[in-house]
């Protein structure tokens, strides 16, 4: 006799409900399993960098549940990853369309993709938003405050910073900000001031180190700058800022290996640090090895399509080979994302130079002089400048006299001295014989 199959008690317990369904929350139910599924498939896939796959799942999410923000916003995630920054903000736009007010993780989202296409206006004014409906925690706000440095509103900035400051006048984070805005404006004695003052009172706090060490850097002194990294902490000593900025000061101090050595450590760290790839990069290129540099962009660029570093290194790359309009075009394209990225205006101006567009040349030089990364050579170069139109001589005059307390005998530095004392008018002398009044009697 054949088996009989005999429904156990607890499948019709089960089966009951789906059976007395009627159609309509049947399908709700079979959708809203779909939208799981594809919504689970879509966060799969972006884990392992599926992007297109991902696109696809959460894009049927999406389509299958109008109302809901979830989907589109790892929808935008996966745009992103993309190399599609126009379709993730669009898409992030509808998110924000679907919930009342304005939602703190989208607008940082959304700040976060105007920065990364250089819309840098519409990032701040997106997190200048925030802060004033109070959802930017203090980490964000320093962000801010530099980020409105960086664009030359360090009015804007201090402003920024106030809140902070009134709740914890000494916050060494905040203080360190206030420095850095402080050496943008050109103050670089009050900001020289307030980081030792800082690092008197948080020996160890790292930023303000690195800070410090920038400023000896573009200063000159590059052994100051090499101490202040020796002395920051263990535990922060593998950070891609801290490596990176030592490997600086070790090309400044005319040791290349040591400092390619240090970036390839950090790179067999971690391989998909696009950041400290696109660094060693530009060390490799510094010492003549081009087509090796260039497999190392590549690599950088395929991790960030439109990381600024990575860009500046291709017209490095591009300069070494001879094609200088290419490198224009690639220093072009990294401004055009982080229009603040201070080693591609350090090149750009130097490009004008060489063709004739001295004033080209001026404008950028006084943008370095603005962002506080002015080295000397170009501090000097834009007294040059000065001198040659005979515009802004007392502040050429400063410039070429902080040169030559680093330099006292270098002969281009004692000649633009020379070509500004020339510009300058002289002053009349006054009269020394008596005045004689004349007028009637």
């Amino acid at each position: 006799m054949p088996h009989r199959f005999l429904p156990r008690p607890w499948t019709l317990v089960l089966l009951l409900p789906l059976a007395c369904k009627d159609p309509e929350t049947a399908a709700a139910q079979k959708q809203a399993v779909q939208v799981q599924t594809s919504l689970s498939q879509g966060r799969d896939a972006l884990a392992q960098g599926q992007y297109s796959r991902a696109i696809s799942e959460l894009q049927k999410a999406a389509n299958a549940a109008p109302e809901s923000v979830e989907p589109l916003l790892l929808l935008a995630r996966a745009h992103q990853g993309a190399g599609n920054p126009g379709a993730s903000i669009l898409t992030l736009k509808q998110a924000e369309s679907l919930l009342p007010g304005s939602d703190p993780v989208i607008q940082k989202q959304l700040s976060e993709l105007y920065m990364g296409e250089g819309q840098i206006p519409q990032a701040i004014s997106t997190l200048v938003t925030l802060r004033n409906e109070g959802k930017l925690s203090n980490e964000d706000i320093l962000s801010l405050a530099r980020l409105q440095a960086r664009q030359g509103q360090p009015d804007e900035a201090f402003a920024t910073l106030e809140r902070i400051l009134r709740e914890n006048p000494d916050d060494a984070a905040t203080k360190t900000v206030e420095a850095e805005i402080l050496l943008m404006k050109g103050e670089e004695l009050l900001a020289a001031n307030l980081m030792d003052r800082v690092l008197q009172g948080s020996p160890s706090f790292t930023p303000a180190k690195l800070l410090r060490a920038r400023y000896f850097l573009m200063s000159g002194f590059y052994d100051l700058a090499e101490a202040d990294l020796q002395s920051v902490a263990e535990e922060d000593a593998d950070l891609t800022d801290v490596v990176a900025m030592k490997a600086r000061v070790l090309m400044a101090l005319g040791r290349p290996a040591e400092a390619e050595g240090a970036l390839k450590k950090l790179v067999e760290e971690d391989a998909d640090n696009a950041e400290a790839v696109a660094w060693l990069a530009e060390i490799v290129c510094a010492q003549g090895r081009a087509s090796e540099a260039q497999q190392l962009v590549d690599r950088a660029l395929h991790l960030r399509p439109r990381f600024a570093r990575a860009l500046y290194v291709r017209g490095r790359v591009q300069e070494e080979q001879g094609d200088a309009r290419a490198a224009e075009d690639s220093y072009r394209f990294a401004l055009k994302t982080e229009s603040s990225f201070a080693p591609a205006l350090s090149r750009m101006w130097r490009l004008h130079l060489k063709a004739g567009r001295k004033p080209e040349a001026q404008e950028v030089l006084e943008r370095l002089m603005g962002l506080g990364e002015a080295s000397v050579e170009e501090k000097a170069a834009l007294a040059n400048l000065y001198a040659w139109f005979e515009t802004q001589l007392p502040r050429g005059k400063k410039l070429i006299e902080e040169a030559l307390k680093r330099e006292p005998r270098n002969p281009e530095y004692l000649r633009i001295q020379k070509a500004i004392e020339k510009a300058t008018p002289k002053k009349k002398k006054a009269p020394s014989g008596p005045i004689i009044i004349r007028g009637r009697r």
